[in-house]
């Protein structure tokens, strides 16, 4: 059943189109690609801002000047990207879906550039039921990369299976990323598999595990040595009195996109990224290398799409700027279905929270997955 509902998401990944790097026009002046798409990391500078996420198409939303936290929208000048029109009393009504671009001046001053994005579907975040609680469960991102023809990758599918029976099971979310040579014919690859692959190194001989965005590798073994250095991998990483924030995401689609609304919500206060990824699960294969189980010719959580631009240097999505601790952050994304192989009830959205780290790199905060026509609260710690 098509969507039939509109409504406006200002969101930093505003459309989503895989394998390409560049950016792309679109019918309101929009770009698919980066720019600063939301206020800077701070309220200095001049910075123009929108005063409310999600927007119902036909409903009007106010555009804002600040000049170091100051007001002065009333002497600035904003303007339509794409026509170049001035906005009038600084307030605009979407007339048709797309992505609108806008940026203001004063004086010599120019501002960023901020895109607010009209999207078909409305998926309804639940009700946070626990709204002071800012501490939630954290689950660090693990990566396999895979393939039909890698006769080690079966091994690998058995270890991960393994690490779901131990203590750190609610503290990870998995990706199976095929591509590269040992991906050739493989029924789950896809030009968004391709771009991860680019990102992490594009690896070579697979399979190779990695952990979250810069962590490092945890290598192909036996079981028990498996287990120990994941161990390992977790007692380093995983905040047990709390993930730095956390997230909540509601998601609809048809047979040709899929939509999601997210709010990320702070414990620590800093400069978040936020971005979705499409994943399939229950994908068959018949061929795959060195299966001797069931399982093994079962495919899951394999990377489809990936919201906005993503790129071999950035598949984490676009700044959401600085969140305050307490504070709640409300974007959305859009993730077309480009195959008809990829069945909608076998898809999930996985919603990767980044910051940067101490080597200034936008490094994995935490990791949310929710199925296609579902919702998923925030993960409180219990």
């Amino acid at each position: 059943m098509k969507i039939t509902k509109f409504f406006a998401l200002m969101c930093a990944a505003a459309v989503a189109f895989v394998g390409c790097e560049g950016t792309e026009d679109n019918n309101n002046g929009g770009t698919t690609g980066g720019g600063n798409n939301n206020p800077p990391a701070s309220t200095t500078g001049f910075v123009l801002s929108v005063d409310k996420t999600p927007i119902a198409l036909g409903e009007s939303f106010t555009l804002t000047v600040t000049d170091d936290g100051v007001d002065v929208t009333s002497s600035a000048t904003i303007y339509n990207y794409k026509s170049m029109e001035v906005v009038k009393n600084n307030t605009f009504t979407p007339e048709s879906t797309g992505v609108y671009s806008f940026f203001a001046t004063l004086g010599s001053k120019s501002s960023n550039t901020l895109y607010v994005t009209v999207m078909a579907s409305v998926p309804d975040l639940p009700a946070d039921t626990d709204a002071a609680n800012t501490k939630f469960n954290h689950r660090i991102l693990l990566v396999d990369h895979t393939g039909v023809n890698c006769g080690y990758c079966p091994m690998m599918t058995d270890n991960l299976l393994a690490l779901h029976e131990t203590e750190w099971k609610d503290h990870f979310n998995e990706v199976t990323n095929h591509a590269g040579a040992y991906a050739s014919g493989d029924p789950a690859n896809s030009p968004a598999a391709n771009i991860v692959d680019a990102f992490y190194g594009s690896p070579g001989s697979k399979p190779k595990l990695n952990i979250n965005f810069y962590y490092g590798e945890v290598p192909n073994q036996y079981v028990s040595g498996f287990i120990s250095d994941m161990n390992t991998v977790f007692t380093e990483l995983v905040k047990v009195d709390g993930a730095d924030a956390g997230a909540a995401v509601a998601t609809v689609g048809d047979p040709e996109i899929v939509y999601a609304t997210v709010a990320v919500k702070a414990a620590v206060e800093q400069e978040y990224k936020v971005n979705a990824w499409l994943l399939q699960n229950n994908i068959y294969s018949a061929n795959q290398a060195n299966a001797s189980e069931p399982h093994h010719y079962i495919y899951n959580h394999a990377v489809r799409n990936i919201a906005g631009s993503p790129t071999k240097t950035n598949v984490q999505g676009e700044s959401i700027g600085v969140v305050k601790a307490g504070d709640t952050f409300e974007t959305g994304f859009e993730l077309p279905i480009t195959s008809t192989k990829w069945e909608l009830d076998n898809l999930e959205v996985l919603v990767i929270i980044s910051a940067k780290d101490r080597q200034n790199r936008w490094e994995v905060v935490n990791t949310t997955v929710c199925p296609v026509n579902q919702s998923v609260n925030f993960e409180y710690l219990q």
